[in-house]
């Protein structure tokens, strides 16, 4: 029987073709037009759809350097006194239950104490936006059917593509014909030693295995360990051993991803190689794709376990009781 989170993974480009194909508010068009910085908030994987809208904002729609994107974690945007917001200002949120509080606290106060208009980028069903903290709410998918986000994050990601698609027509092009030629699923390589995996990313890869490795936690509960590409050849390169499984999202043309190869494989450590030119897309897209197939490669490794990637130890003691005191 399939799994609440495979088919949450396969169904992603029909969702894709069908957000592409709803038309966002034609006022956002002039609002991002005027105004003068980006801020992009989450929390979980929300929140990596907002490291990866930075990104995708300075490569594709920050040519003059005008909007200064940045991104940050519900909490820290909250609790960090003086973040000088001003009016002119555009924030977005990204929650997919629209009830995570920081979150929405996030979207009170760039509305109220720094009069910055305000989107939220929420899942459909997700509770009706408060006036006088939501300028615009685009809605992406149905609520998600497991506790491992995954449709929710890349159809919030496609929001932001449309947006971006306003002022650069041809990246929304280049994105139709990646949802064009994408076909899944992904075959991928499980490791030796799973129970020792290290997954390595550069710029916007890093986010990539960030998201990943928070995927195998909640899907295999496997204590996994990510960093950027340069941050783990600085300095935790050393936790690498003959009993390690070394999992890189990197391009096929970067040198430090062949030194850190070089460095693995002379140590012993098994080292998979999940580069942008395994897929066959538009090159702007190739990280999409190794997401995607990390999503894969979270489910393969459930598989693997035993394990119900749908659960999230939900359904287990003391987990279920412990759930009960917490307040998201």
């Amino acid at each position: 029987m399939i799994s609440n989170y495979e088919r949450n993974v396969l169904n992603q480009p029909e969702v894709w073709k069908k957000l592409l194909d709803t038309k966002l508010p034609s006022k956002l068009e002039s609002v991002l037009s005027s105004s003068k910085r980006l801020v992009f908030v989450g929390i979980g994987s929300s929140y990596w759809a907002a490291r990866i809208s930075e990104f995708l904002w300075r490569d594709y729609a920050n040519v003059d350097g005008s909007k200064d994107p940045i991104s940050f974690q519900s909490f820290d945007f909250v609790k960090i006194p003086n973040l000088y917001l001003r009016p002119e200002d555009l924030v977005i949120v990204f929650s997919h239950r629209g009830t995570k509080i920081f979150s929405m606290q996030a979207l009170d106060i760039a509305k109220k104490r720094y009069g910055a208009t305000t989107v939220l980028i929420t899942g459909i069903g997700s509770p009706i936006s408060k006036p006088d903290t939501v300028d615009f709410r685009l809605e992406t998918c149905a609520q998600e059917t497991c506790g491992a986000f995954t449709i929710s994050l890349t159809s919030a990601i496609v929001r932001i593509i449309q947006l971006i698609g306003f002022s650069n027509k041809v990246i929304l092009d280049r994105f139709k014909e990646t949802v064009r030629n994408l076909t899944l699923p992904f075959d991928v390589q499980l490791p030796k030693y799973y129970a020792n995996l290290v997954i390595v990313g550069d710029l916007i890869r890093e986010v990539v295995a960030r998201e990943i490795s928070l995927k195998i936690a909640e899907t295999t509960y496997l204590p996994v360990r990510s960093y950027g590409l340069e941050e783990f050849l600085h300095g935790p390169r050393f936790i690498l051993d003959r009993q390690t499984s070394l999992l890189i999202f990197s391009s096929f043309s970067e040198p430090r991803r062949k030194s850190l190869m070089n460095y693995a494989r002379t140590i012993g450590s098994e080292v998979i190689d999940v580069h942008d030119n395994l897929f066959r897309v538009p090159d702007k897209f190739n990280w999409l794709c190794q997401l995607v197939w990390g999503q894969f490669f979270a489910l393969e490794l459930s598989r693997k376990l035993g394990i119900n990637p749908d659960t999230v130890r939900i359904n287990q003691y003391p987990y279920q009781k412990a759930e009960e005191n917490l307040t998201m």
